[in-house]
């Protein structure tokens, strides 16, 4: 399943979920990179990518200051990750930055993470209107910021709804999080809690999802048109 954001403006997210579909590290990789690429416009100045350490416990997160290509380069000087490792399930996201809160640097780049153990991280295009109130109200729980962004309150605030409910779901959650929410935006959501899940939500900002499946699916909440030629065999010509 591959999903990126179509706004007015350029492209800027980008995820990838392989579900009992063995891919190495390096083929996830390529095509996290390769996904940035096709989305990187002018302008852009940092992009990063998060996915799943080799051991599947914790998430992996490189960011890079400059274009795709300096992203690209500093993955794959990266020997630890273990690029030949066959995952069966994965979710990988990315993002290309152009900035708007906090100047271009690595640490403002997306992914932003919700703490120092990668529970939560979150790809974000678009402009949180309310951020600054949601801010206050973390660091008076306690919640310190490493980011000028206004997206890593959104990391933060799924945090703290989850250790708040920790029997929601990670779809709950996360309508819980865009419900505190103001302003337009198209997210992408990846946690170690919840491994081999991925979580994509908008607002004033379309989303598009692929999905490559055997079987024909079938959803009471979202459109879903079928190309001619990526018809499951028994539903060609119909």
């Amino acid at each position: 399943m591959i999903m990126r954001n179509l706004v007015n403006q350029p492209f800027r997210i980008f995820a990838y979920l392989n579900y009992l579909t063995p891919k190495s590290r390096k083929e996830i990789l390529e095509l996290l990179v390769g996904g940035l690429k096709r989305l990187e416009y002018r302008g852009y100045d940092s992009a990063g990518v998060a996915l799943d350490s080799s051991d599947g416990k914790d998430i992996a997160i490189i960011k890079k200051q400059g274009k795709v290509r300096a992203l690209e380069e500093e993955i794959f000087q990266h020997s630890n990750l273990e690029f030949d490792s066959n995952i069966e399930s994965h979710v990988g996201i990315a993002h290309t930055r152009w900035a708007t809160h906090g100047v271009p640097s690595e640490i403002n780049s997306h992914p932003q993470r919700s703490d120092l153990d990668h529970s939560f991280v979150v790809v974000h295009n678009g402009i949180i209107t309310n951020y600054k109130d949601i801010k206050t109200l973390l660091e008076q729980r306690g919640y310190e910021f490493e980011s000028e962004t206004d997206t890593e309150i959104i990391a933060k605030l799924i945090h703290h709804l989850w250790v708040q409910h920790p029997s929601y779901s990670f779809r709950e959650l996360v309508e819980q999080v865009v419900q505190q929410l103001e302003g337009a935006f198209a997210l992408c959501f990846k946690s170690k809690h919840f491994p081999d899940e991925c979580v994509a939500t908008r607002r004033g900002s379309p989303l598009l999802v692929g999905i490559k499946t055997k079987t024909r699916l079938a959803t009471d909440h979202v459109p879903i048109l079928y190309g001619k030629d990526d018809l499951p065999h028994s539903h060609k010509g119909t």
